[in-house]
């Protein structure tokens, strides 16, 4: 049985990500193997609804298996996140087509995937990035201004071409259409919207995004949510407690980065935080992604993770059981069901890192819920992969 990989965070899950799944069984005819971002997400960001939420979703929606993305690479650059990604698939043994939402599938990802990966084009990039381009920027240079590469969901198509020639990963890219407004898109204007609408508008009790969303959301993104205000209060106080180089030891703080965080302790909000400390060099993606390290208070060692350690179970149905099956014999990592007492005992330190690490963003994740059956300790040893019976 063969299978086809999406990278996905479904924050929330949509009817566009609904599309994506169709399309991708239509084309392909094969189950659908997604690797998911859990707690955190990569723009640093708590999600809207729990990891096994998001997952159930995704796979009443026509996903068979879901997997964990673990925080040790969603809380990083899109390049860590996508290399850790696309190590997951290809650690199952059974995935052969990696299917990408993209704004210009006919481009030649491939070609500058290969360009990019070259020696002149890395040490371009560094060169660029210590002149005070920001990643996105740097690659538009190294590229070409071709606006096929500005677009953030463009960016990671690009980032997995990359990883997969990088691991010789034997799968194959598949670049479809993505049909919403746009990732950073704000409005609604039918069925289709983008992710950061859809949040938007549930913020500001804006009904609209009922339209965007399967009818099977509806009650657990009206009841969802985090805490903002506690989101802040606990980052004050951490930058508040913590010396620039105590910062430093716990993220991927670069070109004294640490010392612009430092001084937005005094800001009033996370808004204004983000406003003092992001500019053309520093996103406020990367800035949130950066704060989010701090809070989870790991060691600098934990966001150099290289490659992951196990394949987790979120979610999964009949097809998405016996792939599990099959991964038995085929998969290159061990897998993971549902955490025992014992969990983070284990010869590999980083199986045990990887996984200490997740547990702690799901306690920070489980602390900001509005919700207070979610608002507990422990979650992940609680909660079991979800089976949603296949309808017959």
């Amino acid at each position: 049985m063969q299978a086809t990989g999406i990278i996905a965070e479904y924050n929330p899950f949509h009817n566009g990500h609904l599309y994506h799944i169709q399309e991708t069984k239509r084309l392909t005819q094969q189950p659908v193997i997604v690797v998911m971002s859990g707690s955190f997400m990569q723009r640093g960001e708590p999600a809207v609804l729990s990891k096994w939420q998001r997952a159930s979703c995704a796979v009443q929606g026509g996903a068979d298996l879901v997997l964990e993305h673990p925080c040790v690479f969603t809380l990083r650059s899109a390049e860590f996140f996508a290399k850790g990604a696309v190590q997951l698939l290809a650690a199952t043994g059974c995935v052969n087509t990696l299917a990408c939402g993209t704004e210009h599938p006919q481009s030649d990802f491939e070609a500058a995937a290969s360009l990019a990966c070259s020696a002149e084009a890395q040490a371009r990039l560094r060169e660029l990035l210590q002149n005070g381009l920001s990643y996105a920027q740097a690659w538009e240079k190294i590229l070409g201004a071709n606006t096929a590469f500005r677009s953030p969901n463009d960016i990671l198509a690009l980032e997995y071409t990359k990883a997969l020639l990088q691991t010789a990963a034997d799968i194959q890219p598949l670049y479809l259409q993505r049909t919403d407004e746009g990732y950073n898109s704000t409005t609604i204007g039918s069925s289709i919207a983008s992710a950061s609408a859809i949040r938007l508008a549930i913020a500001d009790g804006d009904g609209s995004w009922q339209q965007a969303v399967p009818d099977y959301m509806h009650a657990a993104l009206a009841a969802g949510g985090y805490n903002a205000q506690l989101l802040w209060q606990l980052l004050k106080y951490r930058l508040r407690l913590l010396t620039p180089q105590q910062l430093a030891e716990r993220c991927e703080a670069s070109e004294g980065i640490e010392n612009l965080l430092s001084k937005a302790a005094d800001c009033t909000s996370l808004q204004s935080a983000l406003a003092a400390c992001s500019s053309k060099r520093y996103t406020a993606s990367r800035i949130r992604r950066l704060l989010l390290q701090i809070l989870l208070d790991l060691p600098k060692a934990v966001w150099q993770q290289q490659a992951p350690a196990y394949l987790r179970v979120l979610a999964f149905n009949n097809i998405g059981r016996q792939l599990l099956h099959r991964m038995k014999t085929s998969a290159q990592l061990p897998i993971i069901n549902k955490l025992g007492k014992n969990a983070l005992c284990n010869d590999s330190v980083a199986y045990r890192t990887q996984l200490s690490a997740e547990v702690t963003a799901t306690d920070l994740w489980s602390l900001l819920q509005k919700d207070a059956a979610l608002n507990r300790s422990g979650n992940d040893f609680y909660q079991s992969p979800v089976y949603v019976r296949s309808k017959i």
